[in-house]
């Protein structure tokens, strides 16, 4: 089903069209000068096809910007410089008398609207940004910086620590990595991240920071989610932030989130305290930095689902596929050729029990299910255990308790299991040992304690445990200050 909403999305692909044709229609104008031959038709079908597809990508546009997620002025030159190209188009189709006139201008246009688009899409310097950014990720040094001061008492040397974290570590990733979404051109979620204000303020989902706490910052939760999570940021396809770049947010945070130099005068240097160093060289971390620093998954996770793949299986009916996707069950194939499929529910508005009951017609197929935000509660469970292949299971925000693990545990190929905002207690844990292939499973915003997880640890030492909190080392303090 076409919605609006769905039309809008497609602004990006339409687009296309007539900037290809248009461009294509003035080549042939200049060949047909060039060469004296006679192209007048495929001309003037060209104008034609590049109008009127210039038309529908401007309806587009307009219901891809009722989405308020642009700068209303930027919108509104680049509306009316496509709509303008779309008239010229026209008018040089029909108007052969005036058509180099037009069809110039026309190139002229298209070349302003296309340049509009860019800077609404990937930000206004997008053009130049390689010249603009600043490198986060292959600086080896700290991020503060000690002077010596020159005002000095008896023997005791007096130092001054400056660090300016937010503008030094933070400033440059959110450029790099968020503002194309989130600045003054374009706020998705009503959200931008160019200015202390607004990251303040939040979005259309409230605040996304709570200074002092990176597991209730969504600044810093959403960018360790799984990289197939709907919450995940940046989204998938987008240029992910590295190790280094995500533990420099999550330090800035856990520190206070302060958007000012902070300045401290130090007179005994043995009581000095480095600061972390947070940039990674080549993303490698070591045990004087940081270490448990959440991944959505390694090669080791991948071993029983890649040997899943390998194995062939029955294809499931078409006719069970279509009816599952009617109900907005959003089903794909894990590869080009592959017969097994991952079942989504996050486009299910109004979930019911029945639902779960059409996947057991592709219970051999399917190796991947979420349920996210989904009213699923423990008697649901109990029937997605009986999904043998299950290798990943999504059951954050839903009502399942410590019950479900028990019958989780009778899948033979599980390895990750993500219980976020649900009511797991630490005895639910104790059941995870008897899990045969988990290998990562996450725990924020649960009822898990952190002797519960101590205990995890203990028990399943090569478990990869992601509760939404950086574990930072102790520092060296013998080391000198430079």
């Amino acid at each position: 089903m076409f919605s609006s909403e769905l039309i809008g999305h497609l602004h990006p692909l339409i687009v296309h069209l007539p900037i290809g044709i248009l461009i294509f229609a003035y080549i042939m104008m200049v060949l047909q000068s060039i060469q004296k031959s006679d192209m007048e038709s495929a001309i003037h079908l060209a104008f034609l096809l590049g109008a009127i597809s210039s038309i529908f990508a401007c309806v587009a546009g307009w219901l891809l910007a009722q989405s308020g997620d642009y700068e209303t002025d930027a919108i509104f030159k680049h509306q009316w410089t496509g709509i303008s190209t779309a008239i010229f188009s026209m008018l040089a189709c029909f108007l052969k008398k005036y058509r180099w006139i037009l069809a110039t201008l026309n190139i002229i246009l298209l070349t302003i609207t296309g340049h509009l688009g860019g800077n609404l899409t990937h930000g206004e310097d997008y053009l130049f940004s390689s010249q603009s950014k600043t490198p986060t990720t292959t600086d080896s040094t700290t991020i503060a910086s000690f002077e010596n001061n020159d005002t000095t008492q008896k023997n005791n040397q007096t130092l001054v620590r400056r660090s300016f974290v937010y503008r030094d570590k933070v400033v440059p990733i959110l450029k790099t990595k968020c503002y194309n979404c989130h600045s003054a051109s374009k706020k998705k979620g009503g959200l931008r991240l160019d200015t202390e204000t607004f990251i303040k303020k939040g979005g259309k989902n409230g605040q996304i920071l709570l200074p002092g706490n990176p597991s209730k910052s969504t600044l810093f939760t959403h960018l360790i989610l799984p990289e197939d999570d709907d919450k995940h940021m940046p989204p998938k396809g987008k240029t992910q932030l590295t190790k280094s770049e995500i533990s420099a947010i999550h330090f800035w945070i856990k520190k206070g989130a302060s958007f000012a130099e902070e300045i401290e005068t130090i007179t005994n240097e043995s009581n000095v305290t480095p600061i972390p160093n947070l940039a990674i060289p080549n993303s490698k971390i070591t045990s004087e930095e940081i270490t448990n620093i959440p991944v959505s998954e390694n090669e080791t996770d991948k071993n029983t689902e890649v040997k899943l793949l390998s194995q062939n299986t029955e294809a499931a009916s078409p006719e069970i596929l279509e009816k599952l996707k009617q109900q907005n069950i959003g089903i794909a194939h894990l590869g080009d050729g592959s017969n097994y499929l991952s079942a989504n529910f996050v486009n299910v508005r109004n979930y019911q029990p029945s639902l779960l009951d059409n996947l057991e017609n592709i219970t051999n197929q399917l190796v991947r299910l979420r349920l996210s935000n989904q009213p699923i509660n423990d008697e649901a469970v109990k029937k997605i255990a009986n999904f043998k292949n299950l290798t990943r299971l999504n059951l954050e925000n839903t009502r399942i308790s410590d019950v479900s693990l028990e019958y989780l545990k009778a899948l033979p190929k599980l390895q990750q299991l993500n219980l976020y905002g649900t009511n797991i207690t630490d005895k639910g844990l104790a059941v995870l040992t008897k899990y045969p292939n988990l290998k990562v499973i996450y725990l924020w915003q649960t009822k898990v304690s952190k002797s519960g997880i101590e205990q995890l640890k203990k028990s399943l030492p090569s478990l990869q445990i992601e509760t939404g909190e950086f574990q930072f080392a102790k520092p060296d303090t013998n080391r000198n200050i430079r």
